[in-house]
């Protein structure tokens, strides 16, 4: 799965940015406000993949700009693509809800976090538990993502007293945590020593 923009898993071409861009609103979009949320590409290439979605009838054009046509076949697929990495957010928590023990902080960090990744990058989580099973755990939650996605998946168990010890030692890494950790489940309190 492409990190930064995970529709192009599926649909590779310009048209599966642009679709997520409409799926994302019921109001009209113009031309000018759906080419500056698609990093990377053109107006005119905007433009081309609007005018063959407007033919095919996946998109509408309207006063005001253009919208996803919700009443075609291919909307609700288009809306569930859109909602990729929100799905494999939910389905993080769903997986570490059912644990035994409530785990502190599950969290993304990295190229996932930041969205500036591509379709080789990994997806790294971080996984703050007092659980006694927390190797095995984070091997679980690893190897579903890697299912969930087809990205290979690391998953960095610690403890609080590791992260007391870090914070000690004024590991590098902290600071990267502050700067673009995305929480999925818990308080990134629990990296400052506060829980």
């Amino acid at each position: 799965m492409d990190v930064s923009n995970p529709v192009r898993s599926v649909v590779p071409s310009l048209d599966g940015p642009v679709l997520v861009v409409l799926a994302g609103s019921t109001d009209a979009r113009s031309l000018a406000d759906i080419h500056a949320r698609v990093p990377g590409a053109s107006k005119s290439g905007v433009r081309l993949s609007l005018l063959r979605l407007v033919e095919e009838g996946a998109v509408l054009k309207v006063p005001g700009g253009y919208i996803l046509n919700r009443e075609h076949l291919a909307a609700p697929a288009v809306v569930l693509l859109a909602g990729m990495r929100s799905e494999l957010l939910r389905r993080i928590e769903v997986l570490v809800n059912e644990w035994e023990v409530e785990p502190l902080l599950v969290a993304a960090f990295g190229s996932f976090a930041r969205r500036d990744g591509g379709t080789q990058s990994d997806i790294d989580l971080l996984l703050v538990t007092k659980a006694k099973n927390a190797d095995e755990q984070a091997g679980a939650l690893s190897e579903r993502v890697r299912a969930w996605t087809g990205n290979a998946c690391h998953v960095m168990a610690l403890t609080p007293a590791d992260l007391s010890r870090m914070r000690n030692n004024k590991e590098r890494i902290l600071r990267e945590w502050d700067r673009d950790l995305e929480p999925i489940r818990g308080n990134a309190n629990v990296l400052k020593g506060r829980q």
